[in-house]
């Protein structure tokens, strides 16, 4: 069982360098301002963390303006009670108010505007959380990163289901110790909230989610898929993948034909395969071509460029020539 952890800051009448100072020490690395020059700046936080999520309760009292070097892997979610937040994610800014809350990807804030009394829920989940979740749901593995709609409108009955569960969360962790309810019980709450999050707010894989649901798989298939996530560079057989996963070889190919239509290790492959090319196109990873072939469970360069012409119909090298040419 993983447990809560709590902390709490409480800020009053603090200059600009005490403040970011604060921030770097407690939070992350971020250059904090008053909203008015020479101005001093008040706020009060409570935090937890439980699993990969963590959920919290901010006030800002005197308004203040967070620059940030690089947010966290995860995605985040907005629930405000009073006053406007607005985050600049260097394509557009985002703007909370009440009854409008926000749900981004916090590696891509670059800003955020908090103004005089501004008072928030927020909720962070990290981004293998999230996807894992979002793999569930799908009962497939998830390739590409989620894209959220940003803003989340409180008012509609999809949205004040959010703001309830959120609010939900928040009134299981506010309370004295001995009458908090278990991690288990909270965490299963924040995994509520995810699949509310994935399957309300327009992000794209909607289409997918709307679709009817194919039938139940078997919990060993799931954990022999899970393993095959969790070690995806590592030169892995099915043998191995049928002891993670409390069965025989037998029964486990069995159960990729009958429920995946196809073999263990043809669903290993296409799920490396697909995580290479996916590397290969983003800008912002700089491997090689070998490099990033090793990091998703190929040893073998020349196997390695076949199984990716005949999957796509184009050489790993194209795909690579792209990416540089793209991110120049």
């Amino acid at each position: 069982m993983r447990y809560v952890t709590h902390s709490v800051f409480r800020i009053v009448n603090a200059d600009a360098d005490e403040m970011t100072e604060h921030y770097a020490r407690t939070l992350s690395p971020a250059k904090v301002e008053p909203l008015q020059r020479g101005a001093l700046i008040s706020v009060e936080d409570q935090h937890y963390a439980v699993g990969r999520c963590s959920v919290w309760n901010g006030r800002c009292h005197s308004g203040m303006k967070v620059t940030l070097s690089g947010g966290p892997d995860a995605y985040a979610l907005y629930l405000p009670s009073s006053s406007v937040m607005a985050i600049d994610t260097g394509r557009k800014q985002l703007v909370s108010e009440p009854a409008t809350g926000l749900l981004g990807d916090m590696s891509c804030f670059d800003k955020l505007v908090l103004h005089e009394g501004r008072s928030h829920i927020g909720m962070a989940f990290e981004k293998s959380a999230m996807i894992r979740q979002l793999s569930e749901l799908l009962d497939a593995p998830v390739a590409s990163s989620i894209d959220f709609a940003d803003v989340v409108n409180l008012t509609t009955v999809k949205g004040s289901r959010i703001a309830a569960l959120g609010n939900l969360v928040w009134s299981c962790l506010d309370i004295d110790h001995e009458h908090q309810p278990s991690s288990t019980f909270i965490e299963r709450l924040l995994q509520a909230m995810m699949t509310m999050l994935l399957e309300t707010v327009p992000n794209n894989y909607s289409v997918r989610l709307a679709k009817p649901m194919s039938p139940a798989i078997p919990k060993r298939l799931k954990r022999a898929i899970e393993y095959m996530h969790a070690n995806i560079s590592s030169p892995i057989g099915i043998t191995d993948v049928a002891e993670a996963a409390g069965t025989s070889v037998r029964a486990l190919q069995a159960a990729f034909q009958q429920f995946k239509d196809t073999t263990p290790l043809n669903y290993l492959r296409t799920i490396r395969l697909e995580g290479a090319r996916k590397a290969l196109a983003d800008p912002a990873i700089s491997m090689s071509v070998a490099e990033v072939a090793r990091s998703w469970g190929f040893s073998h360069m020349g196997r390695f460029a076949a199984l990716y012409h005949q999957s796509f119909g184009e050489m790993p090298s194209d795909a690579a020539k792209l990416r540089r040419s793209g991110s120049k």
